[in-house]
């Protein structure tokens, strides 16, 4: 499945079932990679057994999580243009919406973006 994410040039994988908040850079392979997806694991909706309140440390792709919070929360994705969009992730518990996580979205399918990734030069388009 991996491949083919990466193929299409699949920007974000948004996932659940760990009840908590956690998005790790552009991955491929388990190793950090601009041109592949950007994974956020946004299980933490709430439910009757709780938090998930340890991460796997030791897991082969922990190093590439850059940012982890067990609380509840919710995400909003704004969509800014055909080439952007921004995620931001709120902390239930926080008296306002604090944004508590952000990050833009660069879309790996422009032609312009995709072309850079592979390290060709703008004149080229």
């Amino acid at each position: 499945m991996e491949a083919l994410l990466y193929e299409a040039r699949v920007d974000g994988v948004f996932s659940g079932h760990v009840h908590a908040y956690e998005r790790f850079t552009r991955i491929y392979d388990n190793e950090a990679d601009g041109r592949g997806p950007m994974y956020i694991t946004i299980g933490d909706g709430g439910n009757r057994e709780g938090l998930a309140l340890k991460f796997l440390e030791d897991h082969k792709s922990a190093h590439l999580s850059v940012f982890q919070e067990a609380s509840f929360g919710h995400g909003r994705l704004r969509i800014v243009d055909e080439t952007s969009a921004v995620w931001t992730w709120h902390r239930n518990d926080d008296e306002y919406a604090t944004v508590r996580d952000e990050v833009w979205l660069e879309s790996l399918a422009s032609p312009k973006l995709s072309m850079a990734a592979a390290g060709r030069q703008d004149e080229e388009l």
